[in-house]
């Protein structure tokens, strides 16, 4: 049998009729620039071939290959492993999506000679009362609804934003009988004074007059506090989004009817068993099998211990079996499925890690990475990293370059690339601002008594071991701590099928005006979003067209009468300095930005910016779908260049970049300080450290 997986003629998205040879039973690293190909060798080409081979011989929904490759010879198995949660049913947890769930249902019928149907967690007769499964109950969250910085007398309940004097008003009345100062801001109320606002009851009924659309209306009520939840004007309510997710008070995040609770095993109702972090049911296990003689439990409590064993070994021992699936971070979640790799009696898998030591501190990476050097003895691995920590241990390196998009895609020599990454590049010079103390304090999010300290106008970086809060802190907590704030998370851009790199930096629109204004007709003429005139009515804008049906198999051919633009093939016959609008799109943002220097200065302006952070290679039509995952955070960063918000918070902006582009990132939001910005980061990667004048650990 060969050592070695061959695939000749690759030539799968932007990759360039390459060969590669993968040794078996060993590491081989892939890298190269964001978008230079990595993901479309390793996922979309060696893995598919892999899965491919694989399902064929017995799935009867089987579908079509979408890789493009001459040949291939000894191929494996193929598991991909990618840095990425899409899944959103809430009732998905740890213990059910790895099977876990039924050993410990059997383990607790065993024990207590009941029916292993009592177990079930998704079970409607088994669930919490209260909270029906879920765990958690929606509960009215300050944070959400109350602007901190705004005076009382100028109404700070978010929820209160019409009938705005009925609400000033009466605020201000109820803080003289009960003796606030209505020019304070909430955040200047001592603690009984903001409960006094929030949950109080007037002793009087007011009577307030207030405009209504062209006309006066009066209402004479009591103040009733926001949390209180009863409506100071008929038929107001307060909208969904105020409210968060809180542990049920019934069931504590157990999950299960209150009739579970009498049945203990290890010390533990099963409700119990499932919110006790894996680092601590080990001892409950061993206890177990110390109190029970029963031969039936040693497969199941071993598969259970196995399963926590490796889990505390990759940093999950916070985790427990009730933690809902979409919960989880890509990075949290791509470790459990590393578990089950670990845990499965399958030999010789192809296993294709996507970064798997981002998203990890220091402390956690060693350890992941042992695991990963272990795996090579059973398993053949392909990883795409840009981490040093790999390339001593890896018996081969692709290396995909010199540039992205287009342009890359070619082999090239993965010492010379390696070299360059080393060179250092020239750090900002700091200067720390004036503090901010951010007070962490609330029992949704779970933060209490530690508090951080920010440095305002300047780079700011927040790290730490996983699974401590940071991401819920600047995607959650901060937007409600500054009153001026814009989050930028690491999720792939959303959008429809006709999304692409002009709608996604918001230069579509103005690309048909500008064709609409020369020609004298309307923009929509021009536009290929559906149901406008300039869209193909083959395809309606979306650039392909799709046969089959999820339930059977999805084929998506490129539109021939459009070729894959969009566009009503009419519009090819006006053109602007010789270009259709067809050409534009098949253009790179470095093309478009110098077609349109003395024709929109405006589209110019905002394709430069993208080139300065490294995206130039883009095609102009690109589908977002296709875009790497460090392409698809540069996007959203220039999103932020007309921002009007005081403070920035981004999850991750270095995850899957080159020291290359950490610079070119780096500049940018240098560029964002340089115009009074608070930058706020949460990061891993240790490259990008240097750069900071605050580090938060």
């Amino acid at each position: 049998m060969s050592d070695t997986i061959d695939v000749w003629g690759v030539e799968t998205n932007n990759l360039k009729n390459i060969d590669v040879s993968l040794e078996k039973h060993a590491i081989n690293l892939i890298i190269g620039p964001s978008g230079s190909g990595k993901s479309s060798l390793a996922y979309d080409t060696v893995a598919q071939i892999g899965q491919h081979e694989f399902m064929s011989m017995f799935a009867d929904n089987a579908s079509d290959p979408t890789y493009k490759v001459k040949g291939y010879r000894n191929m494996v198995a193929a598991v991909p492993l990618k840095q990425a949660n899409y899944n959103n049913n809430m009732r998905s947890t740890i213990g059910t999506y790895f099977g876990i769930n039924r050993y410990i249902g059997f383990i607790f019928s065993v024990i207590s000679g009941v029916s292993e149907d009592f177990f079930v967690l998704n079970k409607e007769s088994n669930l919490c009362e209260v909270c029906h499964g879920f765990g958690t109950v929606k509960e009215l969250d300050v944070n959400k609804l109350i602007s901190f910085n705004t005076k009382l007398k100028d109404d700070p309940v978010r929820c209160w934003d019409r009938y705005k004097d009925f609400y000033r008003s009466i605020i201000e009345k109820f803080c003289t009988e009960v003796g606030i100062d209505p020019n304070k801001t909430f955040r200047e109320l001592s603690e009984e004074e903001r409960h006094t606002f929030l949950y109080g009851e007037s002793k009087a009924k007011y009577q307030i007059l207030y405009h209504k659309v062209n006309s006066k209306s009066s209402r004479t009520t009591k103040f009733y506090g926001v949390m209180r939840e009863k409506p100071l004007i008929v038929g107001a309510s307060i909208s969904d989004k105020y409210y968060s997710d809180t542990v049920c008070p019934c069931c504590r995040g157990k999950k299960y009817a209150s009739s579970h609770d009498e049945i203990k095993v290890g010390g533990l109702s099963i409700g119990e068993y499932m919110i006790t972090p894996f680092a601590d049911l080990l001892k409950v296990n061993k206890a177990i099998r110390k109190h029970s003689k029963s031969a039936s439990l040693t497969f199941a409590l071993d598969a259970i211990d196995t399963f926590l064993q490796r889990a505390i070994d990759f940093n999950l021992g916070y985790l427990f079996f009730n933690r809902s699936i979409p919960t989880l971070s890509g990075g949290e979640l791509q470790r459990l499925r590393m578990v089950q790799v670990f845990n499965t009696q399958l030999t010789d898998l192809l296993i294709v890690l996507d970064e798997p030591l981002g998203g990890l501190s220091g402390k956690e990476r060693k350890k992941i990475y042992d695991s990963i050097i272990e795996l090579k003895e059973k398993h053949t691995l392909v990883i795409v990293d840009h981490s040093d920590i790999f390339v001593k241990s890896a018996r081969t390196i692709v290396a995909l370059g010199e540039k992205s998009g287009k342009n890359g895609g070619y082999l090239i020599d993965a010492q010379s690339y390696i070299k360059k990454q080393k060179v250092p590049m020239p750090k900002p010079e700091h200067t720390l601002g004036s503090p901010i103390r951010v007070v962490l304090n609330s029992k949704i999010y779970q933060y209490n008594g530690v508090d951080i300290e920010l440095s305002e106008g300047c780079l700011n970086l927040i790290t730490g071991a996983s699974g401590i809060g940071k991401s819920t802190l600047i995607r959650e907590y901060f937007p409600q701590f500054f009153e001026s704030y814009a989050y930028v998370n690491q999720r792939p851009i959303l959008g429809n099928k006709n999304s692409n790199v002009a709608t996604s930096l918001d230069i579509a629109t103005e690309i048909f005006s500008t064709f609409a204004k020369k020609f004298k007709k309307d923009k929509n003429y021009f536009s290929n979003n559906t149901g406008n005139e300039g869209c193909c009515p083959s395809c309606l804008g979306a650039g392909y067209i799709e046969y089959g049906s999820e339930k059977t198999s999805v084929l998506r051919l490129e539109c021939a009468d459009c070729a894959g633009t969009g566009f009503n093939k009419d519009l090819a016959k006006h053109k602007i300095n010789g270009q259709s609008i067809f050409d534009i799109w098949r253009m790179t943002v470095d093309e478009a930005a110098e077609f349109f220097k003395d024709i929109n200065p405006k589209i110019t302006t905002a394709l430069q910016d993208a080139s300065s952070i490294l995206l130039g290679h883009l095609l102009i039509g690109q589908p977002t779908s296709t875009l790497s995952g460090g392409e698809n955070i540069r996007i959203k960063l220039l999103k932020l260049r007309n921002s009007r918000s005081d403070v920035l918070g981004i999850d991750e902006p270095f995850k899957g970049l080159s020291l290359t582009e950490i610079h070119s990132v780096v500049s940018f939001l240098m560029g964002m300080i340089a115009k009074g910005k608070t930058v706020v980061v949460i990061d891993h990667n240790e490259e990008a450290f240097p750069y900071f004048a605050k580090h938060i650990e």
